[in-house]
């Protein structure tokens, strides 16, 4: 199989990207990457390298199906299609991001794959003519870097990453992971007439007091309360229309657990942005490392600390790349839960969970954890046998292929 990927402004997915092309390429796939920082050049190439029938796009989020002119040739069909190239779309965020794509699909035939079996269920009902399949995110490894070479103009050697001592880690806990200030999505509802105020404070203060529902599934039940019987068609588009509840509760919780800690001075390491914008009164314990930072600066992070604390992005039945890369650096993953996770760990034994809903109880927690070093690092060993196992990008790589020979 030869295997297309891209790399674009969205540095995550790019990092992402990158690993799935390591795995394919061990699995003795040929690989071959569309850059945005090259897109003539890199574009061009994908005829020479693709293979009709036997060639794949895998993508995330759209990226390369989205309209972009550059992929589009003069028959107006996109070079994937022209070129006979599969496509694999994985989506890292819930559809409702993506009901337009999704309404009329850019391509015959696209796969998609969803990364919270809730997502799956809510595709099926709403496009139920797209293939989908549940496919949870994986951990990052931090892959070979090239050291740079003494002598002027010879190539530096790869430089394998090596594991820390967790005695001799540099960080307590640090969270990966940028702040928006949830003051600015609200001055977004402010403008809107009385009535969608209403509306839409309702809606937030319903899903902060019950956190474990999904979005879909709150935003529906407060749609049909105004509306009442509301055909699916009106329905996807509607909730498609709300896509900012999500961001806001998103920001909110992550907000609210920094702040939770750092309020009962317990020291937080964050890598990322904007927290200095939190309005919190105990900012010396938030403690700044950069502002946006890349995901081998993440992944360094996590794999220099003892714990790594995760705030899902309201995955309720999935998972976050971050429980899995914690996993993969030999780090006691600290997370709110999900069911999918539920149904795959257990408590205290490769990771530990905590409650949105009883997040006064998380300082304690934290505490009575940094107690124990040796029982942190005993959960985090469990972790790492478990993720090397079954959520690295490999593993997720075998279930693509699998999916492309049914």
């Amino acid at each position: 199989m030869k295997v297309i990927l891209i790399k674009n402004a969205v540095e995550t997915l790019g990092y992402f990207s990158e690993q799935l092309a390591e795995t394919f390429q061990e699995m003795g796939h040929d690989t071959y990457f569309v850059d945005y920082d090259d897109l003539v050049n890199t574009v061009d190439g994908i005829s020479r390298f693709a293979v009709p029938e036997k060639t794949v796009l895998c993508t995330f989020n759209f990226i390369g199906l989205s309209g972009e002119e550059v992929f589009i040739e003069e028959n107006g069909r996109y070079i994937w299609e022209n070129q006979g190239i599969a496509c694999i779309n994985i989506l890292v965020d819930h559809p409702l991001y993506y009901h337009s794509k999704l309404a009329k699909p850019p391509v015959p035939e696209m796969r998609v794959f969803c990364i919270d079996r809730e997502h799956v269920a809510y595709m099926k009902r709403f496009y139920p003519a797209l293939p989908v399949e549940f496919l949870p995110l994986a951990g990052n490894c931090i892959l070979e870097r090239e050291v740079p070479s003494p002598i002027e103009g010879c190539h530096g050697q790869k430089q394998k990453h090596k594991n820390i001592s967790y005695q001799k880690r540099k960080y307590d806990i640090v969270f990966t992971g940028n702040y928006t200030p949830v003051e600015h999505l609200y001055r977004e509802i402010d403008r809107q007439g009385a009535e969608y105020r209403t509306f839409y404070y309702e809606i937030l203060e319903d899903m902060k007091a019950h956190p474990a529902v999904s979005i879909d599934r709150m935003l529906e039940a407060h749609i049909r309360k105004e509306l009442g019987a509301v055909p699916d068609e009106e329905l996807r588009a509607a909730i498609a229309g709300m896509v900012f509840i999500d961001i806001c509760m998103r920001s909110y919780f992550r907000g609210e657990i920094i702040k939770c800690l750092a309020e009962h001075k317990i020291p937080v390491h964050v890598f990322g942005a904007n927290w200095e914008k939190l309005d919190c009164s105990s900012h010396d314990y938030i403690i700044k490392n950069g502002r946006e930072v890349d995901s081998v600066t993440c992944a360094e992070a996590i794999a220099d600390a003892r714990i790594s604390l995760n705030v899902m992005p309201w995955f309720k039945d999935g998972t976050h790349d971050r429980v899995f890369t914690a996993m993969l650096q030999h780090t006691l993953s600290l997370t709110d839960d999900s069911r999918y996770l539920r149904e795959n760990f257990t408590d205290k034994k490769e990771l530990v969970f905590y409650s949105l809903e009883k997040r006064e109880e998380l300082p304690e927690l934290v505490k009575k954890l940094l107690e124990k070093p040796e029982k942190c690092m005993k959960i985090a060993e469990r972790g790492y046998e478990s993720a090397v196992q079954e959520h690295t990008w490999k593993q997720r790589a075998e279930a693509i292929l699998m999916d492309l020979v049914k």
